[in-house]
């Protein structure tokens, strides 16, 4: 059912980073965390639940369910590599393995399972195995 919903969502520039559907007697509930690459505010969230409402009544027959609708947050961890490919070209901040210093850099990129960071040291290959965490850097926004 998520990818119906991430077909729905993508074309209007919307990617779909968390679906949840739970069943409650004769009630549905849909949870959801989305992304527009220029922001994600109010109106991005609203035409979420939009475009989810009708495809969910279109194609499921699933109609006048709760659905909220969230933004990423301002410091989301990152941990699947598609979570890494989504918020390419945003500031990061992680810990590699064994270590325990947070460290910062401008997310390059992903290939394969090995994230390029660009960092005030300069340009790092990780392997994504090489990190022990890694968040969205809010500590840089404004800047």
């Amino acid at each position: 059912m998520s990818d119906d919903i991430e077909k729905a969502l993508s074309p209007q520039g919307l990617d779909l980073l968390e679906f949840q559907l739970s069943r409650r007697k004769d009630a549905v509930q849909v949870r959801v965390v989305v992304r527009a690459a220029g922001g994600t505010g109010t109106e991005e969230c609203a035409k979420a639940h939009r475009l989810i409402a009708q495809r969910l009544a279109e194609v499921h027959g699933i109609v006048d369910p709760f659905i909220e609708v969230s933004s990423p947050g301002i410091d989301r961890s990152l941990k699947k590599p598609r979570d890494f490919a989504i918020f390419t070209g945003s500031k990061i901040r992680f810990i590699r393995e064994g270590e325990t210093e947070w460290e910062r850099g401008l997310l390059l990129g992903i290939q394969g399972e090995t994230l390029s960071i660009d960092t005030a040291e300069g340009r790092l290959a990780i392997p994504l195995a090489g990190l022990a965490k890694a968040r969205l850097d809010s500590t840089t926004e404004g800047e």
